[in-house]
């Protein structure tokens, strides 16, 4: 706000109380009503599950009185006993309609038999059970201060629904000799659930475990079995820790719902029942009277902009001129007539001015860091024509780039000298060769053919003269190639390739290509080869390579080669501070032409280096 015009000022604190009070009214207004409306919908679901709950206990409780009347009644004793005693098909089919008869009459789902082993006698459907629930079965059957017990057996469940059964344990003579398995009609708790009168669109009623498994149905996925559907939601986690739930929460679909819960008071199954019905929905008549709220700000805002732009407008034209004034010394002008009288409210104005003027010597500090750090090509734009601090710092940096380019001239000069002194040693090297050892080993040889004697040991004198011979030949033509000076750079780079292949164990694969037809000056054909010459000694020496491939594209403006290996490389890639000497010598031989060296490498995926060197020198 400080760094603001005054008529911004003006425009926009008027503008921002008035539309502030009605936004705070508005909102006030909207936070009440939304408060209301979402604890009178969580107050509905609340009975809504309250109720839920309460017809679901009751149905069970009615099971329950059923079951344990028929076990007065000895009804299972009797059932077990029909079971077990019936041998002949034709009474088997009159026990299964007695016992289906019992079944129907209590609207059961289906009833199995087992002995005191857990083995199954008999099963209506003619389903077996799934032996792990067997097993549980067996302490419960042999309970006897617990004669009915109901078991939620939905998690061994192979088609993923919802399992729940009335375990009854057979007594004779106060002895266990089997029990009684009752599965429960899940679909009458399943229609009780689905009746979602007074929970709009997007209400449910559904029961989760404590597994985070829901036990019924969901009405959004009616096609998908309970067992598939996880409900690990915050809800779902407070309910099971008897935490406060927060009103609104995130469902089990992701959506946000108002949601309430209550426990099934039963100490068999530890189920959860949840009523719950989409925010959106129970927001719906809140949204339409926040969108009539909001429309009725809009006018008045726009009320508000045009009574607040014209007062901003008449009090804030006196002060234009003072503004010309001050921006003139932002650019680094001093303003030829004084600034008019004032009143305290010109102030901002001041401060924007002298604001504009600090960000200009920021600027130009800046400038004055890079040209120190060496960066050159920073652009730098002066705060006016008259800008006298920077025209005087580009100056500078002008007059220290021509010194940085005589620096780089010597630099390469000396590199120059240092290399063509290299390459006057070496002639001599081969001169004092030539003169020297290869007059003496020629002589030596000349001496020995004239023995007369033949024997085995003059044989073997020759024969290391001549191979001291051909090393001396082979150190001269490494040391300067002949073939470079007679006959150019191609038959060089081939004689030298053909002389490595006969001390290594790695095929070249040399081609060289021209698009012109020239001899290149000795400069670049002796750096050329001296780049060449040190890349396979590495290879030699260092990189355990099969196969080489050497490259060379003889182009009008350029020379361009590559060499490349399959050996085992090194790490980081390439070329680094702590490279060798022969690395930096042939980085040197290439920058000293103006041209560009590069060398990559991966492990155990061969070297390469490429080199582009241009012919026309500027």
């Amino acid at each position: 706000m400080k760094n603001l015009k005054l008529f911004t000022k003006l425009f926009v604190s008027h503008t921002t109380l008035g539309v502030l009070v009605i936004v705070i009214l508005s909102f006030i207004f909207y936070t009440l009503l939304r408060d209301t409306l979402i604890q009178r919908t969580i107050d509905q679901l609340s009975s809504i599950n309250i109720l839920k709950k309460d017809l679901v206990e009751n149905y069970f409780l009615r099971s329950q009185e059923d079951l344990h009347a028929l076990q007065v009644e000895n009804k299972f004793y009797e059932l077990y006993n029909l079971v077990k005693t019936s041998a002949r098909q034709q009474q088997q089919e009159e026990d299964v309609l007695e016992i289906d008869s019992v079944i129907a009459a209590f609207d059961f789902k289906d009833l199995y038999v087992f002995n005191n082993k857990q083995n199954q006698l008999f099963s209506l459907s003619g389903k077996i059970l799934p032996r792990q629930l067997l097993e549980s079965l067996d302490s419960i059957a042999r309970n006897q201060r617990n004669p009915l017990q109901v078991i939620d057996a939905s998690s061994y469940s192979r088609e993923k629904e919802t399992l729940l059964y009335y375990c009854i344990p057979v007594f004779e003579n106060q002895k266990n000799i089997g029990s009684v398995l009752i599965e429960e009609n899940f679909d009458k708790i399943q229609s009780i659930l689905l009746e979602n009168i007074g929970m709009g669109h997007t209400g449910e009623s559904y029961i989760v475990g404590p597994d985070f498994y829901m036990r019924s149905s969901s009405r959004f996925f009616p096609q998908i079995p309970p067992l598939s559907l996880t409900a690990e939601t915050g809800a779902v986690k407070n309910a099971i820790l008897n935490k406060v739930n927060d009103d609104v929460v995130i469902d089990y679909r992701g959506e946000k719902v108002l949601s309430v819960y209550s426990h099934l008071q039963n100490p068999d199954v530890k189920w959860i029942i949840f009523s719950e019905m989409d925010l959106a929905e129970a927001m719906l008549p809140i949204i339409r009277l926040r969108n009539y709220i909001i429309t009725i700000t809009f006018i008045i805002t726009f009320c508000i902009l045009i009574i607040t732009f014209l007062v901003s407008k008449t009090i804030a034209s006196p002060i234009q001129q003072l503004k010309e004034v001050i921006i003139l010394l932002s650019k680094g002008i001093v303003p030829s007539h004084q600034p008019l009288p004032v009143s305290g409210d010109e102030i901002g104005e001041i401060t924007q001015a002298i604001h504009g003027l600090t960000e200009g010597l920021k600027r130009t500090t800046t400038f004055a860091n890079e040209i120190g750090s060496g960066n050159f090509t920073t652009t730098f734009t002066t705060l006016s024509e008259n800008d006298s601090l920077g025209f005087a710092l580009i100056h500078m940096r002008d007059e220290l780039m021509r010194y940085q380019d005589k620096e780089l001239k010597q630099a390469r000069e000396r590199t120059s000298a240092l290399l063509e002194g290299q390459e006057n040693e070496r002639k001599r090297i081969i001169q004092e060769l030539h003169d020297g050892v290869g007059q003496l080993l020629t002589a030596v040889r000349m001496r020995v053919d004239m023995l007369t004697e033949e024997s085995e040991l003059k044989q073997e004198i020759k024969l290391q003269i001549n191979e001291t011979i051909a090393e001396v030949k082979r150190i001269s033509y490494n040391v300067m190639p002949h073939a470079l000076v007679d006959y150019g750079l191609e038959a060089a780079l081939k004689g030298l390739c053909e002389n490595v292949i006969k001390y290594s164990s790695f095929e070249i694969d040399f081609r060289y290509i021209k698009e012109v037809e020239r001899r290149l000056n000795f400069e670049i054909s002796i750096a050329v080869f001296r780049i060449v010459q040190e890349g396979l000694n590495n290879i030699v020496k260092h990189a355990n390579a099969t196969h080489v491939d050497l490259h060379l594209l003889d182009k009008e403006d350029e020379i361009y080669f590559v060499l490349e290996d399959n050996g085992k490389g090194f790490e980081n890639g390439g070329e680094t501070k702590n490279s060798g000497y022969g690395i930096q010598n042939m980085r040197g031989r290439a920058v000293l032409l103006n041209g560009t060296f590069q060398i990559t490498a991966e492990p155990n995926r061969g070297t390469s280096i490429e080199v582009h060197i241009p012919i026309n020198l500027n």
